[in-house]
């Protein structure tokens, strides 16, 4: 919902909200590295709770009457999602075997998304009924609250693994995963794009609801199917490359030529989320949880990046902000190809 309230409640451009976003993701990255080393120092169920209870910040948005406040609201809380995530995927690394890792962090990733896809589908009703964003976000506080007690009542505490630390490879996955957030845009470009093409609000916020429901279900497929980690994960990254590229051609279709792209785009992040946290959760012995900080620092760099290039080229010509997120894409898959000839 921020795009929308951010460019069509308050009409700030385009670009100001990449900037947004840029630096949601650009200062969450050391919330991200400081929550992975909290998670190792100061126990990974703490971190998680401290930082699930803070996301709640997020749902003061409803109350913000102008773009400030709304941008304020929107970065405190994302910044404590960003804190308890590392801690997050290490308490699942801690109760799980090597071989119980690309299962469990699949199933993670599809209740997750599978979560915010019920919530986008209210969303969109609630839009289509000419619903204010202002009364529909503060009722989002309640769910985020009964996740923190949840966390609340979880175990945690497991044994870590001897494992030694492979930083061929550590290095190799942040690189990638580097390249990747670059190209993985904030999934507020697909809904505004939709948006302009369809001029239907409602058709915009439906466009999360698909890509997180693509992801849910991927994620939990990629949980049973039997494919190794490092082809999982050049396989996401391909699919990702082919879906921003096919933005430039199919515009003019509306939904129905965009609600497919979005849709791989959603398998393309299911890969990432299940993959990269497995692989990182095998060869970082017992800094699992400095390990994930750096996943997400990693990503975060990208991210960064790759949404205020985005926001300005899209400035100019959306053509010329998707082709570059394929570039950037199809650059993270030959990563990942080039640490599989070097792993062996």
């Amino acid at each position: 919902s921020f795009p929308l309230l951010l460019v069509f409640y308050f009409h700030v451009p385009i670009y100001v909200y990449g900037i947004v976003e840029s630096f949601s993701y650009g200062v969450g990255l050391f919330f991200s590295f400081l929550g992975g080393l909290s998670a190792d120092r100061f126990g990974s169920k703490r971190t998680s709770i401290f930082g699930n209870a803070l996301i709640v910040l997020l749902s003061f948005t409803g109350f913000a009457r102008n773009a400030i406040e709304a941008i304020l609201f929107f970065l405190s809380g994302w910044f404590m999602r960003n804190l308890r995530s590392p801690a997050r995927r290490t308490m699942v690394a801690e109760i799980t075997k090597d071989e119980e890792r690309k299962k469990a962090y699949g199933i993670l990733h599809a209740l997750d998304v599978g979560g915010g896809m019920l919530a986008i589908v209210y969303l969109t009703i609630l839009l289509y009924l000419k619903v204010s964003l202002y009364f529909i976000l503060p009722f989002t506080a309640i769910p985020i609250t009964i996740g923190t007690l949840l966390l609340v009542f979880s175990r945690s505490g497991g044994k870590k693994p001897k494992e030694k630390i492979n930083y061929k490879v550590i290095t190799g996955i942040l690189i990638a995963t580097a390249f990747f957030g670059i190209s993985t845009y904030s999934p507020g470009f697909p809904i505004i794009t939709v948006t302009q093409s369809t001029h239907e609000i409602y058709l915009g916020a439906l466009t999360y609801g698909i890509y997180l429901g693509a992801s849910a279900l991927f994620g939990y497929i990629f949980s049973y199917v039997r494919i190794g980690d490092f082809q999982g994960l050049f396989s996401g990254y391909v699919l990702s490359a082919l879906a921003s590229l096919g933005f430039v051609f199919l515009f003019g279709f509306k939904a129905e030529g965009l609600y497919p792209l979005v849709f791989l785009l959603g398998i393309a992040m299911a890969s990432a989320e299940t993959f990269e946290p497995s692989i990182i959760s095998k060869v970082s012995g017992q800094n699992i949880g400095r390990g994930m900080g750096l996943l997400s620092l990693a990503r975060g760099i990208g991210y960064f990046i790759g949404n205020s290039v985005m926001g300005i080229l899209y400035t100019i010509n959306y053509a010329y902000a998707y082709t570059f997120a394929s570039l950037v894409s199809f650059a993270s898959a030959i990563i990942i190809l080039i640490l599989i000839k070097y792993n062996k």
